[in-house]
């Protein structure tokens, strides 16, 4: 069995061949809205989202946060922590589903801080649907069950494809 490595390149020569598509890193932005269904105290919420993923074929990983006004509860909410997904590609549009979750803070007539996930479907990378359960140390509504949409674009060029 032969092993065949190449040395690094040297300052101004070509880049290495590679085998495979590139993982690339996006840095997406946009807002939610969308209702809490199933607590003691139910209303509408809105806020924005922010999310740095690592996209690599049809898999995406990466970190999310944010930050809504639950009207409902006259308080706001703060979640954040990893997401990770697939991405099925079609000839109408791409859709992604996957998952995310983490901690929660709450401030409202209290400070409250739990846990939180989501499962969502994602169309043509901008659009999403989602419900999300979050689990609260809380007296009031401990338990918050929402369901909600995320208008997300790119705030930035795709970067870290190590292209020379």
């Amino acid at each position: 069995m032969a092993i065949v490595t190449r040395a690094p390149a040297a300052a101004g020569d070509p880049a290495g061949f590679s085998i495979g598509p590139r993982p690339v890193w996006f840095v997406t932005g946009g807002a939610t809205a969308g209702g809490t269904i199933a607590a003691g105290t139910r209303g509408g919420y809105v806020g924005g989202e922010l999310s740095l993923v690592r996209l690599r074929e049809n898999q995406f990983l990466g970190l999310y946060s944010d930050a809504y006004y639950d009207f409902g509860v006259d308080g706001t909410y703060v979640t954040c922590g990893p997401e990770l997904g697939l991405i099925r590609r079609s000839r109408a549009l791409p859709i992604a589903v996957g998952i995310d979750g983490g901690a929660a803070l709450r401030r409202a007539d209290e400070t409250s801080y739990g846990a939180t996930a989501r499962v969502f479907v994602a169309l043509a990378g901008s659009f999403s649907i989602y419900a999300r359960y979050t689990r609260l140390d809380a007296d009031r509504d401990p338990q918050v069950v929402q369901v909600g949409v995320t208008l997300k674009f790119p705030l930035s060029p795709p970067f870290g494809t190590n292209d020379h």
